[in-house]
């Protein structure tokens, strides 16, 4: 599927194009939460009884002809992974054991984004205990946070470097400085591309904000090439400004915080994207993304907590709420190799 689909990609590239390149491909996920509340934890219906049922391969095995070969795939961790610690108090609060991380690992996630508003769900010691469980199965993180500026980058062939940041609204307000820094911080790196992990907007709304847009702008300045969007719970549409794509919001996809008994399964149609960055002699010059439209369970009302893809009638469906929050018109869903959007040139520094 996937030769097919960058044979597509590659036909649909201008003729000045097509010369010798290094192609790596990012994988981005949306909100991704690997426990229940405290409230729903000890029933048959939440998050951890699934995984203690079916084990840590489960809730990402039917995503795997996507996150398993490509080369990085990102998603946004929204869950304290703790077992111990003393939650602040409030019904949205949600934990999972730290051995849960290997949901990540066995699933082909090689980093999460870390600045949320569950981030502080348990405090800097449940924060700390997250990491520490992430780096207990090598997965990477990234995000700007009150507890932490976890910046990460990936190396690649030919000196080609992948640089990742994620940012809450709500720290960047008050800490716009530490930002902008971290941004350079990522450049006198090396960084290549900079990839932007935004987790903002307002919860449910199907189209998206204007704060969305305006930080998108904001970030596309200090010199991200990538902005990837989390937070709505539902899939929002893309832009394309100065060479950068920022994706509003892909929705859900393994998540633990809507089990339609005690949380209503309001939006099971969810985006994964994938973006293929493209280099010639170690430059970048430019990035493709192809939209897979998924279900966040294979089942509804109720949730097994197993993203699909799907097709057909589902998936444009799903393409036609992207297409409603988008200015211009994408290129369609195709069954079998998703909707392959315009190769995006870099314009250069």
């Amino acid at each position: 599927m996937r030769k097919l689909a960058l044979l597509l990609a590659l036909l649909l590239l201008p003729l000045s194009a097509l010369g010798e390149r290094q192609i790596i491909t990012l994988t981005v996920a949306g909100d991704t939460m690997l426990g229940s509340n405290e409230i729903v934890r000890p029933y048959d219906y939440s998050y951890d009884h699934y995984l203690e049922t079916y084990g840590y391969a489960y809730p990402l095995e039917k995503m795997q002809s996507l996150l398993a070969t490509d080369d990085i795939t990102l998603v946004n961790l929204e869950v304290s992974l703790n077992r111990y610690v003393t939650p602040q108090y409030g019904r949205l609060i949600f934990r999972g054991k730290p051995e849960y991380a290997q949901v990540l690992s066995e699933g082909s996630v090689e980093i999460v984004n870390l600045a949320n508003n569950h981030t502080d769900d348990y405090w800097g010691l449940g924060y700390t205990a997250t990491k520490e469980a992430l780096d207990a199965v090598g997965v990477k993180y990234c995000g700007d946070t009150e507890y932490g500026r976890e910046l990460c980058w990936f190396d690649f062939p030919n000196g080609v470097r992948i640089g990742f940041i994620g940012i809450f609204p709500l720290y960047y307000t008050d800490h716009t400085w530490e930002v902008e820094t971290d941004f350079q911080r990522l450049r006198d790196a090396g960084c290549d591309v900079i990839i932007c992990s935004l987790h903002c907007g307002v919860e449910k709304q199907p189209t998206h904000s204007e704060i969305q847009e305006r930080l998108g702008r904001v970030f596309t300045e200090m010199g991200a090439h990538i902005i990837v969007g989390t937070h709505p719970h539902v899939p929002h549409g893309i832009t394309v400004r100065d060479g950068v794509t920022q994706l509003y919001s892909l929705g859900n996809f393994t998540y633990g915080g809507a089990d339609g008994v005690d949380e209503t399964l309001y939006c099971i149609g969810s985006l994964v994207a994938r973006i293929d960055l493209h280099f010639e002699d170690g430059a970048y010059v430019g990035h493709q993304v192809t939209l897979y439209p998924i279900h966040i369970s294979g089942t509804e009302p109720l949730s097994n907590y197993q993203p699909i893809l799907v097709e057909g009638e589902e998936a444009q469906a799903i393409m036609a709420a992207v297409q409603a929050d988008t200015a211009f018109e994408l290129n369609p869903y195709v069954d079998g190799l998703g909707a392959v959007q315009d190769f995006v040139p870099w314009p250069g520094d």
